[in-house]
């Protein structure tokens, strides 16, 4: 009892001491998670877990797909009330529940070898390539790898010493694994076999958290008994690669692009075990599970269907905790370099095919709903596409809740819109193609063919302004960057203020004309800017007014400068001249110098 109580003041001691370094790991790993949140693009499973959070709770557990129990999809929609729907937050909550997980493993670790060995457990759980992927994605995997360590650990501590008190949070953490997923089936498994050979005999402890669990989880096991059948036929027609080949393709999807150097610590932790004579019925027990019970499942698979890293995600703890446990072995320079080298691999970026990206393609919509919510306006339109093939449904809804919570107005024609968003305009049908490109000017896009949205702009004044040579003037706008400024316009004291300037022609103009834009206030001319249109729209459009066309617009930028200091209210004003004789061009709206006001601008100065 003395021996026991002095052991535990030193391990209380060494934990103190190797605080910090607990913590430099922790930061570590959480780096090595946060790099990825808001790189991965959501998948379809992923869209629907996060889709199914808008409900109330009774509502998502009716929700809840055949195969899943409803726990995660809870915990997400509670995360989701307290933060947001977007991706970014989703992500957060699996990489948070992550780095809980690991702590428990240092904990688990801790109790069977040591501090070191703790820390050594934290980061090769962290460094599994595939164990990055599931600690991402908005799916229940990431709860199933912070629950198996906890359950883990309070199995050890229950199995230790055996009481009411420790059976009642192991009992809840099983029923919480069970809840989250029915894969947690295989985990149980392995709880049972490493109990089975670490404790032997006593392994009838389970009797009491057992007995718990089972009551906990009755309802959920009822109400899933028919999947087992049907999985059954579905998974006969599965086929395999040879064994061989199936166990190197399932171990290099574990580790991800760092497998050679988990194959190099599998073997120095091995060698090292076996030179020194280590006698452990718990790395016999580790090393079942993580390497021997995949050839199991490989021979189960017909029946099971689990020999994959995703269904039988429950074995790779197994091969990080051998892994862990025979490194804890080596000699004190060999545990720091062994820990150097899974520091390292913490941040090795994630593969990108195969069983890493399940899908065949990924919606681009979510990246385009993120771009146009920077650049659509108030008031702008968005025009769909019935044969719409740019992410199903349930996509839609989600990305719009997440980006537009307003709610995006969707028309069915462009008639009467200024600012349209055009879903696959080549795809819509003729007359509508006919109405853009006779009365719009395309603009701005983001996405690949088949979910490319792009902007088409109308004039700001569709009538216009007439002049006698010809040309029809339909307003300006004024920019702010990229984006149409709405409202009066103020700015400081020395900025600029840019214009975009709208044209059209009723005839072929017979001479080159210039226009001029002035800055004035009373009789004085701040700035000018006085020349041929330069038109951006159409793309490579004559500057010489005499080959315009009718039909089309012509869209020009130009900027004028303020002055400084010069805190007042100034007008933008605008005159249409023959170069050769400047002449003003008359027009309905233009005063009697050759005017026509454009708009005016209030600078402000402290």
């Amino acid at each position: 009892m003395l021996r026991a109580v002095i052991q535990q003041v030193s391990d209380i001691s060494m934990t103190s001491r190797r605080i910090p370094v607990v913590a430099i790991v922790l930061l570590l790993i959480a780096a090595s998670r946060l790099i990825w949140l808001d790189d991965l693009t959501m998948n379809t499973d992923e869209i629907w877990s996060a889709w199914q959070t808008f409900g109330t709770p009774q509502q998502i557990i009716q929700w809840t797909p055949y195969d899943w129990p409803p726990g995660y999809y809870l915990l997400l929609a509670g995360w989701r009330s307290l933060t947001s729907a977007y991706p970014l937050a989703l992500r957060t909550l699996s990489a948070l529940l992550f780095l809980i997980g690991t702590t428990f493993v240092f904990r688990l670790m801790r109790r069977w070898q040591g501090v070191e060995a703790g820390i050594l457990g934290m980061l090769a759980y962290g460094a599994l390539g595939y164990g990055l992927l599931l600690s991402l994605e908005v799916r229940g995997y990431a709860l199933m790898l912070a629950l198996l360590p906890l359950a883990l650990w309070l199995t050890v501590r229950y199995f230790d010493r055996p009481s009411v008190r420790r059976a009642v949070p192991l009992a809840l953490a099983l029923a919480a694994m069970f809840y989250t997923s029915l894969t947690s089936f295989g985990a149980f498994m392995m709880f049972g076999l490493l109990t089975l050979i670490v404790y032997g005999r006593a392994i009838w402890r389970w009797w009491l958290p057992g007995i718990l669990a089972a009551a906990l989880v009755l309802p959920e096991i009822l109400a899933k008994a028919q999947i087992a059948t049907a999985r059954v036929e579905a998974t006969q027609t599965l086929n395999l690669p040879p064994l061989p080949e199936a166990l190197l393709q399932l171990f290099q999807d574990y580790t991800g692009l760092s497998f050679y150097l988990w194959l190099a610590l599998f073997v120095i932790a091995g060698a090292w075990v076996l030179y020194r004579r280590v006698a452990n019925r718990l790395l016999i027990a580790l090393f079942v599970w993580g390497v021997v019970v995949p050839v199991v499942l490989y021979g189960l698979n017909p029946v099971l269907g689990f020999f994959s890293p995703r269904y039988a995600w429950w074995v790779m703890p197994g091969l990080a905790l051998f892994v862990a446990s025979g490194l804890a072995y080596l000699p004190h320079y060999g545990r720091t370099a062994a820990s150097l080298v899974l520091a390292v691999m913490l941040f090795f970026p994630l593969r990108t095919d195969g069983q890493y990206q399940i899908w065949d393609q990924l919606s681009p919509l979510g990246e385009n709903f993120g771009w146009l919510r920077d650049h659509m306006r108030p008031g702008d339109s968005l025009l769909g596409n019935t044969d719409n093939a740019c992410g199903t449904p349930e996509e839609w809804d989600y990305y719009q809740r997440v980006y537009f919570p307003a709610g995006l107005h969707a028309v069915t024609s462009p008639a009467g819109i200024r600012r349209l968003w055009v879903l696959n305009a080549d795809d819509q049908p003729n007359p509508v193609k006919s109405e853009l490109q006779t009365g719009y000017v395309a603009g701005r896009f983001v996405g690949p063919p088949g979910c490319l949205f792009r902007l088409y702009e109308a004039p700001p004044d569709s009538t216009g302004v007439l002049f006698d040579n010809g040309m029809r003037f339909h307003g300006v706008d004024v920019l702010n960057g990229d984006n149409v400024l709405d409202g009066s316009v103020v700015r400081h004291e020395g900025e600029t203020v840019r214009l975009r300037l709208w044209w059209s022609v009723d005839r072929v103009p017979e001479l080159d004309y210039s226009v001029s834009t002035y800055l004035v206030r009373g009789q004085t001319v701040y700035d000018q800017i006085d020349s041929p249109p330069q038109p951006d729209e159409p793309p490579s459009a004559p500057t010489e007014t005499s080959r315009w066309q009718p039909g089309t617009y012509y869209v020009e930028t130009r900027e004028l400068a303020l002055p400084f200091p010069a805190a007042n209210q100034y007008d933008i004003r605008m005159t249409v001249y023959f170069w050769a004789d400047p002449v003003p061009i008359p027009a309905p709206e233009v005063d009697e110098n050759g005017h026509l006001r454009l708009l005016r601008v209030t600078v402000k100065s402290y």
